[in-house]
């Protein structure tokens, strides 16, 4: 997956100060014509959002709102309980010492919002990273969550042994931290273990979405685990589905991927049975001896809806 590279200008509205990484998911593309056309940004106002309920609002259109206007519109982002967990005051969202805990980046073309919530100023990663963007049909796509444990040790797979960002292993690795996060139980993209908080995550979201009148939210997952997890958030799939039944076939005992797992550090046998495992062997470049690769995954999920795809049922994570 390429680099999400912004070359326009950002605009700050409030925060603490975090640089938040690159992104984990790039949009996805809807093949039908969208219900609505959503209304020129440049024409948008408070009061045609509460005129034209039923007409989708861009990403773009918000962020040419007023600095307060844009911030109570994305704090509705940002679950309550979830900055409850680290003293972050809901509405000021000021920290137990009166600090700023969270960034908010506006940028107005292409249309995106990138939200950052750190435990503490000087916190070296985000509890929280919420991107969202426009896409070219009218959509809203989900380029990146990133939901991390600031407590939890940390494993330095975004940057390799010269100390360049590895863009989550695409780019480059850092082997010797990939071993020891997948032996410490992380999955591949993961810097520090989770705070299982995605469910509450994605109800806000829901929420923003309807404030908005979009009907769904498209994302590409990063890696094996991410779409398995997305699968259990209700999400389907725009593009891949094959290639997850594939994968779960080939994986099997017998099967060109259960026989491609040599016993090399990524690719241990007992790998086959769980989702990191598989992913893990993924990320290292196993699909090879079926041909495939980890690129174009689509994924959907209906507003108010769950869908139900399981590539892996009843598996063990």
């Amino acid at each position: 997956m390429g680099a999400f590279a912004i070359t326009a200008k950002v605009c700050r509205i409030v925060g603490c100060g975090r640089t938040p990484p690159c992104d984990m998911f790039r949009s996805l593309q809807k093949k039908r014509t969208p219900h609505f056309v959503a209304p020129d940004a440049g024409e948008f106002s408070l009061r045609r959002l509460l005129r034209e309920a039923d007409a989708p609002i861009s990403i773009q259109a918000v962020n040419n709102l007023p600095e307060g206007a844009q911030r109570r519109l994305y704090q509705i982002l940002l679950p309550p309980d979830l900055l409850a967990r680290f003293d972050v005051r809901p509405v000021s969202l000021q920290g137990a010492g009166g600090e700023g805990c969270v960034d908010f980046f506006a940028q107005e073309k292409p249309g995106l919002i990138r939200i950052t919530a750190c435990h503490e100023p000087a916190a070296p990663d985000p509890f929280l990273t919420l991107e969202l963007a426009d896409n070219s049909l009218n959509g809203i796509d989900l380029n990146l969550l990133w939901l991390t444990d600031p407590a939890a040790p940390r494993f330095d797979t975004d940057v390799n042994e010269s100390g360049h960002a590895t863009q989550f292993g695409t780019l480059s690795r850092n082997l010797p931290a990939e071993q020891a996060a997948m032996q410490a139980g992380l999955a591949p993209g993961q810097v520090r273990a989770g705070l299982h908080a995605s469910q509450i995550v994605f109800h806000a979201l829901d929420t923003f979405l309807t404030m908005l009148a979009h009907r769904a939210v498209f994302l590409e997952p990063l890696t094996y685990a991410s779409a398995w997890l997305f699968e259990r958030r209700g999400f389907a799939y725009v593009r891949g589905h094959k290639l997850m039944d594939d994968i779960h076939t080939e994986f099997q005992p017998g099967g060109r991927l259960y026989r491609a797992l040599d016993g090399s550090p990524f690719r241990q046998p007992a790998q086959a049975a769980t989702v990191r495992g598989r992913a893990w062997a993924i990320h290292d470049g196993i699909l090879e001896a079926i041909g495939e690769r980890w690129d174009g995954l689509r994924m959907v999920r209906q507003v108010g809806q769950r869908a139900a795809a399981s590539t892996f049922p009843d598996a063990p994570y």
